[in-house]
């Protein structure tokens, strides 16, 4: 069966359990509203003939049945949201497909203008590998798969994660149940870190005072309330209890208004992380990543999941203080912040070591669980060798990983050793950019862990750096032009920084540079063009960078001639019936044939009046 296919089928069976628990909901409705109106009418029809016990009796049955009810109620109706979101996310899965996304996340957030290679490999975006692979929707799942595409992993964190996807891919209905019940409260793509801030934080303990009193002074001031209904003392002796509350409450009001705010906003998402945690809890697989997960998920006396939903019924308990009836009303006359302070500093001084530990497993998870669903998506992909070689590229029919596969050209090559360029020629809308695109893109994703679009892929780890979209900015008065340098003298920055002799550089730091540069130096007359050309190129040739230049300066083929660290490759475009064909093959040689002057007479111009 094809993942289409499964996918299909997968909404149809959705949608009717989905259909199945909506009128199973709405009988719920139904009878919760009968059993309250008759209730009601057999109270007052006890009352009527005074038989008050039975009345009694009555309403404590009629509250017991409604809550029954109510719990069963709400159960239904978690049961066909789950469904309702499984339904959408197969639907998603179908949509990503045809690469269209139902999704509307596109990890703009993690963007930037400066990167070496995000905005030229459409790492996010509308239409980007954020979008095709994101399968996440906590903060620290998107922030995870983001750090993955931006940067390139070690060679053993890559294997580990390839290990894990292996793992993973066949438990569909385990990974779908993961990502349903995140969508469930949309909260939870909220950040965290106030409250892993508040959970870390050394703070000044309440005076323990406060601890005996917090259960001596409600006793008490209920005790007079009572004896006020009884007519044994005055009201005022209730008003000086409640009084005396006051003045207990205002000792902790600041610091109650403090962890409030700290909580408020994720502590609706904790009952969903409860589910989600309890959920990972449960992941199957012996790989090291997946045991590592299992094994973060846990704490001194109870599982993460407890932890995180006892968290999330004192943090829902303390912010009941914010709705002003409720606290005139109960809270004063029971103490009721200092209660949930003492309980929630309890669970601090407890768990809260642990809290952003859990937060970044789950997270880790949901990232394996986007690089598992686009390979299960993509069966024909491969998964890429990554080698300890110190710059090797080879690739057997390797396609763009947006374009839907039905529409994608393949193509093979191999680059391998330092100081090597791979020119690239061709007439316009040959194909030279999605060329550079679709090496550039699956480098990114065979570094990240996630499987390629090829048929065979071996790759060692490499930085890779881009200068493909460079534009003008009238904000900074840069032309072009200017802008292309400057992206360039980054490269020549990072190829010395590579080749640097200083032993404090990271890992990341040593690899060799992988670049890609679209139409090199197009913004000048063609004469300093070639010459600036072919000074870079010699220039990186002496580094420990390799990479593919695309233009249309057919001199710079001739470097092939004389050095052998050039080596040449074109698209070509055929005039067939007076049209243009593109086949998007690439070729071996330089381009002999262009389509400028064609592709001019094709929108008017009249290129026979030239003078030749």
């Amino acid at each position: 069966m094809t993942p289409e296919t499964t996918f299909q089928d997968r909404q149809q069976r959705f949608s009717k359990a989905e259909q199945a628990a909506q009128r199973q909901h709405n009988q719920l409705a139904f009878w919760r509203l009968v059993w309250f109106i008759g209730s009601v009418a057999a109270v007052w029809l006890l009352i009527r003939l005074d038989y008050q016990l039975g009345a009694v009796l009555v309403v404590l049955a009629g509250i017991v049945g409604f809550l029954i009810l109510l719990k069963k109620h709400q159960s239904v109706r978690r049961e066909r949201d789950l469904n309702h979101q499984l339904v959408f996310i197969n639907q998603d899965e179908a949509a990503r497909l045809k690469r269209q996304y139902l999704r509307p996340e596109t990890g703009d957030l993690f963007g930037s203008p400066t990167h070496y290679y995000s905005g030229d490999l459409d790492v996010f975006g509308k239409h980007s590998l954020f979008r095709l692979l994101n399968r996440t929707h906590t903060y620290e799942g998107q922030s995870r798969l983001a750090a993955w595409l931006k940067a390139p992993s070690n060679p053993d964190a890559i294997r580990l994660r390839q290990q894990a996807v292996a793992e993973l891919k066949p438990q569909l209905d385990w990974r779908q149940q993961l990502e349903a019940l995140a969508t469930i409260e949309e909260t939870v793509g909220r950040s965290p870190d106030a409250l892993v801030k508040w959970a870390m934080a050394e703070t000044t303990p309440l005076p323990s005072y406060l601890n005996a009193v917090r259960f001596l002074f409600p006793a008490i001031t209920l005790g007079l309330f009572i004896a006020w209904l009884l007519g044994y003392v005055h009201g005022t002796a209730v008003l000086l209890g409640l009084a005396v509350h006051g003045l207990i409450l205002s000792q902790t009001a600041a610091k109650a208004k403090e962890v409030s705010e700290q909580t408020f906003e994720i502590s609706a998402a904790l009952r969903a992380f409860q589910s989600l945690i309890k959920q990972a809890e449960q992941v199957k697989g012996d790989s090291v990543r997946l045991r590592a997960i299992r094994e973060a998920l846990t704490s001194k006396d109870r599982s993460a999941s407890e932890a995180i939903g006892l968290l999330s019924r004192l943090t829902e308990g303390l912010n009941y203080r914010r709705n002003p009836y409720f606290f005139l009303l109960f809270g004063i006359a029971t103490l009721w912040d200092v209660h949930y302070l003492f309980r929630l500093e309890g669970w601090r001084q407890q768990y809260g070591p642990d809290l952003s530990r859990w937060f970044k497993a789950l997270g880790e998870l949901e990232a394996l669980n986007s690089l598992t669903g686009f390979a299960y998506a993509h069966p024909t992909y491969t998964t890429p060798d990554i080698v300890d070689d110190e710059l090797l590229l080879d690739f057997t029919q390797a396609s763009h990983p947006l374009l839907p596969p039905d529409r994608s050209v393949a193509n093979s090559l191999t680059l391998s050793g330092a100081g090597q360029t791979i020119l690239i020629t061709g007439s316009n809308m040959s194909g030279k950019s999605t060329f550079l695109r679709t090496v550039g893109a699956n480098v990114v994703l065979a570094l990240a862990g996630a499987v390629v679009s090829a048929e065979l892929f071996w790759c060692s780890p490499v930085r890779v750096f881009t200068s493909m979209r460079t534009q003008d900015s009238l904000e900074e008065s840069t032309s072009s032009f200017y802008a292309e340098l400057k992206r360039l003298q980054t490269l020549i920055g990072l190829t010395k920084q590579t080749a640097s002799a200083d032993q404090n550089r990271s890992p990341q730091d040593r690899l060799p540079v992988l670049y890609f540069l679209d139409e090199i130096l197009k913004g000048t007359n063609s004469a300093d063009r070639h010459r600036g050309a072919e000074a870079l190129i010699r220039q990186l040739h002496q580094t420990n960078a390799s990479g593919f230049v695309s233009t249309h300066d057919l001199e710079l083929g001739q470097l092939t001639d004389a050095d052998n660290f050039v080596r040449n490759f074109h698209f070509q475009s055929d005039l067939q019936d007076g049209e243009l064909v593109f086949d998007y093959k690439l070729r071996n040689g330089i381009c002999e044939s262009f389509n400028a002057s064609q592709l001019m007479k094709a929108i008017g111009i009249e290129m026979d009046a030239v003078k030749k």
